[in-house]
C-alpha cells in the first residue's frame, strides 16, 4: 500500500538543491507527487509530498540525516493520499494583487476570504523593484475554492472593496 509523505527542506540556497533531494527520494523508491520548492531570503525552501511503499518509507526516515548531512533541515510529516479526499462542492477563485508594498495586505485578503469560508489552495507573494522608480512593489496571487452555499460575487464585491481601500490593483484571473 502506498504511504503518502511531506518532506519539508531548508538549507542555504545554492544550484543542486532540487537534484539533490529529487535523486535522494528516486534512489529510495519514492515518487515525487507534489512540490513547491523557492529561494527565499538567501535559503532554499522545498515542500513536496512524496508516495512510496512502507518498507521505502522506513529507509527513507531512517536515511533522512543524508540529506541533513548536506546542509539541511529536514523533516517527514504524514499525508493523505491526494485523491482520496473528498473536495467540497465549490467554484474556483484566483486572483492577483498588485501594489506598492505595505504591511497588512496578506492578512486583509485572506482575512476576507477565512470569513467567507474560502479555502486556499495556493498563494504566492513577493516583493520586487519597480524597473525606473526601484520601489517595492508587491505581488500576491491566489487560488481558492469558494464553497457551495456562498456567493462568490459577494466574496469579489469584498476583495473589490479591500482593494480600493488599501490602492490595490486586483484582477481576477481565470
Amino acid at each position: 500500500m502506498k504511504k503518502y509523505r511531506i518532506l519539508f527542506l531548508v538549507g542555504r540556497d545554492r544550484p543542486g538543491i532540487a537534484e539533490d533531494v529529487s535523486a535522494f527520494l528516486f534512489e529510495r523508491g519514492a515518487n515525487i507527487e507534489d512540490s513547491r520548492m523557492a529561494a527565499l531570503g538567501g535559503r532554499f525552501s522545498v515542500m513536496t509530498l512524496f508516495s512510496c511503499t512502507s518498507e521505502r518509507l522506513d529507509v527513507i526516515t531512517k536515511e533522512l540525516d543524508r540529506l541533513t548531512m548536506l546542509g539541511f533541515e529536514a523533516s517527514i510529516h504524514e499525508a493523505e493520499d491526494p485523491n482520496a479526499i473528498p473536495r467540497q462542492p465549490g467554484l474556483p477563485l484566483k486572483l492577483e494583487v498588485i501594489s506598492m508594498d505595505h504591511p497588512g495586505i496578506v492578512q486583509k485578503v485572506v482575512s476576507i476570504l477565512h470569513r467567507r469560508n474560502v479555502n486556499i489552495q495556493t498563494l504566492d507573494t513577493r516583493v520586487t523593484k519597480a524597473p525606473l522608480s526601484g520601489a517595492s512593489l508587491f505581488d500576491l496571487t491566489l487560488e481558492a475554492d469558494v464553497p457551495a452555499g456562498t456567493s462568490i460575487s459577494t466574496v469579489k464585491e469584498e476583495l473589490l472593496q479591500l482593494a480600493a481601500e488599501m490602492n490595490l490593483d486586483l484582477n481576477f484571473l481565470k
